[in-house]
């Protein structure tokens, strides 16, 4: 199983296009792009995550309910249709164009509502019902890497395309071949590992009651809370990492599309996410060294805070190095804190809801980066990606002492975990 583990995370990281979408989305329609401006882009970007934090919760209570395995076998499904989509619509114009995307978005925002927690479940679940000596936060983090390592070889191969290719539509085509075979791999997993729905009629929980016990663990509301003010600031910060890529290649008179300049971006995300994935299995040895799971949690959060105030010096001065190299840090201590938080989770959370409550943590974060897009997309085409950076800067000094607080309550509110969640 570990191996399969492995390669569902290889599969669904093969979007050969996503390194490149928000240039997608901004190039002109003779490059494959659509050619929309950053606070449609926001737009586009928030109403995806605003459809997945509201489906996220129903469909992650679904999918523990009637089988996880299930629900992963329907993702890949969505992904299939959707990714043509993307390539299809840039052939449309006008009001048809948008529909189009908004058609694709739809389609991926359900399928991501549906993923979100799932696998993990799923992993979780094989983990703590097997004595194989393999802590949640070594499994959750050595199988991230191969997960990480796959985006960023995505990356590469992707910029190759765009090279080769001068146009984006190829990207979305060819994200289209995993996608299809996570459905087979899907198949290929033991109906054991559908979760709640292996359970007798008998057995399984009202909804009514299962929410009242989704939220008896210890302090769990506010981990989940202090989580999302995390990672939505990450992932707004890396919503102008691929504008920042491109000023830079066009300060050296290197081309995007149809040049070397697609396979230098290429290159970069094949360094991050292998440097992300090199950080997710160190995470486990980084809980144990910092002295448990809170502490980390919260150092990692400070450490945010620092890079992410210093990039907006580095964008304000023009330090292209500084800037690539903040990127890196950003990433590597996202990746860093993933697997602790997960497996810190773990310990509070219903074994049988458990794509339901990481569904929880993972809503938060759809709402935050909904709600922040489009006004952060409008900072950003006003006054530059400094000032887009400025405004991340100030809601993580802002998130911090809530990180203390969050650390408290659930101190105050006991880790003792459930029965079988270790």
């Amino acid at each position: 199983m570990f191996l399969r583990f492995c390669l569902y995370g290889i599969l669904k990281n093969l979007r050969f296009f996503e390194p490149f979408f928000v240039l997608y989305l901004l190039a002109p329609p003779s490059h494959g792009g659509a050619g929309l401006s950053y606070f449609q882009i926001g737009s586009l970007v928030g109403y995806q995550k605003l459809l997945t934090g509201l489906l996220e919760i129903p469909l992650g209570v679904a999918t523990d309910r009637w089988g996880r395995r299930r629900a992963l076998i329907g993702v890949f499904t969505l992904y299939t249709v959707a990714f043509p989509l993307y390539a299809l619509s840039t052939a449309l114009q006008g009001t048809a164009l948008i529909g189009g995307l908004y058609l694709a978005q739809t389609l991926f925002g359900v399928a991501e509502a549906m993923r979100t927690g799932s696998h993990k479940a799923i992993m979780l679940d094989w983990a703590r019902s097997r004595d194989n000596g393999i802590s949640a936060t070594r499994l959750i983090g050595r199988t991230r890497f191969f997960s990480k390592a796959s985006a960023g070889f995505a990356a590469l191969a992707g910029g190759a395309i765009l090279w080769i290719t001068g146009s984006f539509t190829p990207l979305f085509w060819a994200a289209t071949l995993p996608a299809a075979a996570g459905i087979l791999l899907m198949l290929s997993y033991p109906s054991e590992l559908e979760g709640e729905q292996r359970r007798s009629p008998r057995e399984r929980l009202a909804p009514r009651q299962a929410w009242r016990r989704l939220w008896r663990g210890g302090g769990m509301g506010a981990l989940i809370l202090a989580s999302l003010l995390f990672e939505s600031q990450v992932k707004l910060a890396q919503h102008y990492l691929q504008p920042f890529l491109k000023a830079d290649l066009h300060r050296h008179d290197i081309a995007l599309v149809g040049g070397i300049g697609a396979l230098l971006v290429g290159l970069y995300y094949l360094g991050q996410d292998l440097l992300g994935g090199l950080a997710a299995g160190f995470s486990a040895r980084l809980e144990s060294l910092l002295g448990g799971a809170d502490l980390a949690l919260r150092r990692l959060l400070l450490a945010l805070t620092a890079v992410s105030a210093a990039m907006v010096a580095a964008f304000s001065l023009n330090w292209i190095t500084a800037g690539i190299a903040g990127y890196l840090l950003i990433a590597v201590l996202q990746n860093l804190r993933r697997p602790v938080f997960v497996a810190r989770l773990d310990r509070v959370m219903d074994p049988a809801q458990r794509a339901t409550t990481l569904s929880l943590e993972s809503q938060g974060r759809s709402w935050a980066v909904a709600l922040l897009s489009p006004p952060m997309g409008y900072v950003a085409d006003h006054w530059g990606l400094a000032a887009a950076f400025a405004a991340i800067s100030a809601m993580l000094v802002v998130a911090f002492p809530l990180q203390v607080a969050a650390e408290c309550r659930a101190r105050e509110g006991g880790i003792k975990g459930n029965p079988g969640a270790g």
